[in-house]
Formats: C-alpha cells, structure tokens, sequence
C-alpha cells in the first residue's frame, strides 16, 4: 500500500481534496455572482478546479488500497460508495469554470451565454461540495464508528 511518512497515503491525499474543490466552488460561486470578482479571479478557478479534480484520482485509488488492506470492512462500504461519485462532479466544475474563464476572456459577450455558464457554474459548485461534504461525512462516520465498534 502506498504510504506517506509512515501513513496510509488516503488519510493525507484526502485533504487536498477537501480543501480544493470546496475552495474551487466558492469561487466559482463568487465569480458568477459578482462580475467584478469574476475579472479579478480570471484563470484562478479554473486552476484550482484542475488542481481539486486531478487529486481524486489518487485519493479514490489509495483508499481503495486502504480499504483492501482493512479486509474491506463493510462500515466503509458507503463512504466507498460516494466517494466515486465525486470525480464526475469535479470534472463538470472544472470544465464549467474553464469554459467560463474561456468565454468571458476570449468570447463576444452574449447575455444568455453569460447567464447560462453562470448557472452551470454554481450548479457544479453546489454539486461538487455536497460530494465533498457528504462522502467526508461518510468516511468520518466509518473511521469513528467503526473503530469504536471494534
């Protein structure tokens, strides 16, 4: 198993993404609300959605590692679960955010256009941090509990 300074890899590599894509969203979030700070932040979302999605990977792989030198205990089994759910969703806020950044730096304005990516960009923030959210929770609740069942 792949490990980090003597630590299963998972319990680290986990923050990366706990930490990026929640970031990620909010300035999605922001950028789509307020124009000002959408020409302020120009690449920076789309960069941190990059960087928060090219982490799961690694993180889904390592706790699948993880899990397997655990003998696959069922009080993981949900955590499991949603964790692959979140890749898809950070790959839609990071190709919603680049393709924002792409048309508001290089692309005549339309309105619809604007209104459109801004949805879909607060959409796939809400989307991607309630991921988060959710399978964190998951896994928090596995460690947790089914330690103190052992």
């Amino acid at each position: 198993m792949t490990t980090i300074n003597g630590l299963p890899a998972h319990v680290l590599l986990i923050h990366i993404v706990v930490i990026v894509l929640p970031l990620a969203s909010a300035l999605a979030v922001i950028g789509s609300l307020w124009p000002k700070a959408q020409r302020k932040l120009t690449f920076l979302t789309p960069l941190a959605a990059l960087a928060g999605m090219a982490a799961v990977p690694f993180t889904t792989a390592t706790g699948a590692q993880l899990a397997q030198r655990l003998g696959n205990p069922a009080f993981i089994a949900e955590h499991m679960r949603l964790g692959l759910q979140v890749l898809p969703w950070a790959v839609s806020l990071f190709l919603v955010t680049a393709g924002q950044w792409a048309y508001l730096a290089y692309a005549p304005r339309r309105r619809w256009v604007t209104v459109l990516l801004s949805v879909a960009a607060v959409v796939s923030a809400i989307g991607t941090t309630v991921m988060v959210a959710l399978t964190g929770d998951a896994g928090a609740h596995a460690v947790w509990g089914g330690l103190a069942a052992r």
